[in-house]
């Protein structure tokens, strides 16, 4: 479906390895996660920025979580305002981007809070768990 609406500045490149992703993010004006998915993962958003590429996003999933609003990038409510933060991407800094990513997402901190809510989680009944929708 994406091909066929390709012209001659939009190529279709496929699954790419981490240096050409690395080097794509950081040669980007900024990355566009247009889901709509409520489970959307921020994994592209967070390597987005640790490349000092904003994201433009729309409120789904942790997104807004990941994106400071206005400082790296934007979080949307259309397609429009969409193509407008376009724009509006070359007046956030890369280095915010950089700066936000290594504040916020290195991993030793990241494996520090999953493994503190995994400890959290098994101190919980199983009548807990299912109330909070962790039955499965």
């Amino acid at each position: 479906m994406v091909l066929p609406r390709l012209d001659r500045e939009g190529r279709f490149i496929g699954p790419v390895g981490f240096r050409l992703k690395w080097r794509l993010l950081s040669a980007a004006r900024c990355l566009l996660v247009p889901s709509l998915a409520p489970e959307t993962s921020s994994l592209v958003a967070m390597e987005a920025l640790a490349c000092g590429t904003p994201v433009i996003a729309f409120a789904n999933g942790a997104l807004p979580e990941i994106i400071e609003h206005g400082r790296t990038g934007f979080i949307v409510s259309d397609v429009g305002g969409m193509a407008a933060a376009i724009w509006d991407s070359a007046r956030i800094s890369a280095e915010a981007c950089r700066d936000a990513a290594r504040r916020r997402f290195y991993a030793s901190m990241m494996v520090r809070r999953y493994l503190a809510l995994y400890q959290t989680l098994a101190g919980r009944s199983e009548a807990d768990l299912i109330s909070l929708g962790m039955d499965s």
